[in-house]
């Protein structure tokens, strides 16, 4: 089986280069308005007068990859807490960055669920705009009408991302929410996400579950020999198809090609005051015990 290969250098965040276009105004794109309440507005000096930047919020960023649960501690915590969710990171990409870069490209706007696909389009954003996605949230404003004081977004992923946010909310906080590669994967094939795949890699031919899954170019930065055997007798016992495991697997290769958590989380908990920062293992407890703890350091910081 030939499986779509990826760079040999891993885990890594692309390094910012020089900005050399901007979305906004008149040489950069239009305001877009996602909601009543809040607004993509890429030029700061055309910001309507009733839009208020994010720093002038209590704003909390959840922080994790693909399958840490950070949709699942959202519906939890909109049973606990009064907050406005901000547009999340894949409607942000779908809206702000696809969609601008195929107009770029000529392209007719298309929807785009491929995941590989998706990590390259955000890369190419990375690439012109420092920051990434942190840089496309330090673009919205709320119009506080619409809106309470509390503020979340879901999410930012790697060094990059975090370092950028850092900067750009000085005041906000940090739900870091984490996960094993091998906890990741599992959750993936279990849940019906149309956007936990790919098409860039070949059937499998016939082969088997191992065979295939190690195939995949540079998965033994990512699983060792006995976590893919283990995902493999786990995937046969469920009688799970090889395609599908080897299309999420190479998802989960492809992000950490592009973020790594490791160095995400270490930067936070660094650089940032401890009280900024809170850590979740979301694999070593219950949901119920993950939104406890989020919860409660959320009341903590709207009571300071």
């Amino acid at each position: 089986m030939v499986v779509r290969s990826v760079p040999r250098i891993l885990f890594y965040d692309l390094a910012p280069p020089i900005l050399i276009t901007q979305l906004g105004c008149s040489k950069c794109g239009a305001m877009k308005d996602f909601n009543a309440a809040v607004a993509f507005i890429p030029c700061q000096e055309e910001v309507p007068p009733r839009y208020r930047s994010l720093t002038e919020f209590l704003l909390v960023i959840l922080v994790g990859l693909t399958g840490v649960g950070k949709s699942t501690v959202i519906a939890s915590l909109r049973e606990k807490l009064n907050f406005t969710l901000l547009p999340n990171r894949r409607e942000i990409t779908n809206e702000v960055i696809i969609r601008a870069l195929q107009e770029e490209d000529d392209y007719p706007p298309t929807q785009v669920t491929d995941r590989v696909k998706r990590f390259e389009y955000t890369a190419r954003y990375r690439a012109r705009h420092p920051g990434g996605m942190a840089h496309a949230l330090s673009r919205l404003f709320v119009d506080s009408t619409h809106a309470g004081s509390l503020l979340l977004f879901d999410g930012l992923r790697g060094l990059n991302e975090v370092q950028h946010a850092a900067i750009s909310f000085p005041q906000a906080y940090f739900i870091v929410l984490d996960a094993s590669d091998t906890v990741r994967l599992a959750r993936l094939l279990k849940r019906a996400d149309i956007f936990d795949t790919t098409s860039l890699t070949a059937s499998s031919g016939g082969q088997t579950m191992l065979t295939a899954l190690t195939a995949i170019q540079d998965i033994a930065a990512v699983f060792s020999r006995e976590q893919l055997h283990q995902i493999s007798q786990a995937a046969n016992a469920a009688a799970l198809p090889v395609d599908e495991v080897v299309k999420r697997a190479t998802v989960i290769v492809e992000e950490r090609r592009n973020y790594d958590p490791i160095t995400t989380r270490a930067y936070l908990t660094s650089n940032l005051s401890p009280e900024q920062v809170l850590i979740i293992d979301t694999a070593t407890q219950p949901p119920e015990a993950v939104t406890a703890q989020a919860t409660e350091w959320l009341n903590y910081q709207m009571r300071k």
